[in-house]
């Protein structure tokens, strides 16, 4: 049976001559990259402990639970490489092209309408349904904050900006990722002219948008456009992805106490300064290519071990869980706090692990029912992908 393809899906068709060190292939790399960065993400959207007073995108709460307002910050952090990662292997696998680059681009094109436009469309009007039926059922639930949206008041057009994120994220927010891939696909023909012709020049310009925080006037943030066009200087650069383990530990290392630090920048920063604020910000910015090629590293390492082999299974899983972890998260936090017995940071910390983990188990056994039911259903919601 034929399904719709991903970015990620080339990789065995693009990238089975490659190999990493001691003989994992690197489309094993790719899933095992895929699985672990979307659990990643599941964790940095649980957001705020329902009991704290500071968000974690600003650092811990040095007076109210600071141990485990740590831990959720540090978590969040550490994974703003994923959404990064995630866009540099698309475009690496993107931008390998045949001898009709043009012709190979236009086809590229059109196939994620189909593995990303087409599945945004659906996630974001399902979980449009989702909250409107909790708005009619239980019109006070504070749960209707969760989706950003005006049920009471809402018209045509902020029904289309929902789904579509035209002006605002999209009403299931994590799609901003697929948002955003799906114009830089679009406008792939002006990268692979720069990638031709001007590829550093077109790496600087990038680099300057991004840290400037430049949308164009399209895009939500140019995250997904600047790393896609790294991934695909990578490929026609030839650019060999292996790293060795020793270099990538340290790597990993570093990362890990620069985000350890920021977390704990409330301590040595005044936040509500503007100035200081901006200067975190972007020094948080400029440490995610380090924890790019640092959590590769990573997945290079794991790719080769048994465990690895396991995690890749689950590759054809990682777009179904993306799609729906939200808004089930925000239900799942708000069952179990019920549950918490006291406010201490040990409850506070369980509770964080318990609700990821009822997360990606509801969202598992609705993915293999879906499988069941119908694996082309199941191939479209998960953007191509077939359940193992």
């Amino acid at each position: 049976m034929t399904t719709l393809q991903t970015p990620f899906d080339q990789a065995a068709s693009q990238a089975a001559p490659a190999r990493v060190s001691r003989g994992a292939e690197l489309p094993l790399t790719i899933e095992v990259a895929r699985v672990l960065l979307v659990i990643g993400l599941v964790f940095l959207h649980y957001f705020a402990y329902p009991n704290s007073r500071t968000s974690p995108f600003l650092g811990y709460d040095p007076v109210h639970h600071p141990f485990a307002t740590f831990v959720n910050s540090f978590v969040l952090l550490f994974f703003f490489s994923a959404v990064p990662l995630l866009s540099a292997i698309s475009g690496w696998l993107f931008f390998n092209l045949s001898a009709r680059p043009m012709a190979t681009i236009g086809r590229r094109i059109r196939g994620r309408v189909s593995s990303l436009l087409l599945p945004l469309v659906t996630w974001n009007l399902l979980t449009l349904l989702a909250g409107y039926l909790l708005y009619l059922a239980v019109p006070t639930s504070g749960l209707r904050g969760e989706f950003g949206f005006d049920f009471a008041a809402a018209d045509a057009f902020g029904v289309l900006d929902a789904v579509l994120g035209l002006t605002r994220l999209p009403i299931a927010f994590q799609f901003w990722f697929v948002h955003d891939l799906f114009l830089t696909v679009l406008v792939s023909p002006l990268l692979w002219l720069l990638l031709r012709h001007a590829p550093l020049l077109g790496a600087v310009g990038l680099c300057a948008a991004w840290l400037a925080e430049a949308t164009f006037g399209i895009f939500i943030r140019t995250d997904v456009l600047f790393f896609f066009y790294l991934g695909g200087l990578a490929r026609v650069r030839g650019t060999d992805l292996r790293i060795a383990w020793r270099t990538a530990r340290w790597l990993l290392l570093g990362y890990a106490l620069l985000m350890a630090a920021r977390a704990l920048a409330p301590a040595w920063f005044d936040l509500t300064d503007p100035q200081q604020r901006e200067m975190l910000d972007l020094a948080t910015r400029l440490a995610r290519p380090l924890g790019v090629v640092a959590c590769w590293g990573a997945c290079l390492r794991l790719a080769e071990t048994p465990l690895g082999e396991a995690v890749g299974r689950y590759g054809g899983f990682a777009f179904f869980l993306h799609a729906a972890h939200f808004p089930t998260i925000a239900f799942a936090k708000f069952a179990l706090w019920r549950l918490v017995p006291v406010e201490t940071d040990g409850w506070m910390i369980a509770h964080y692990v318990a609700s990821v983990a009822l997360t990606i188990g509801i969202v598992g056994a609705g993915a293999v029912l879906v499988f069941r039911l119908s694996p082309t259903l199941y191939a479209f919601l998960a953007g191509g992908r077939r359940l193992a």
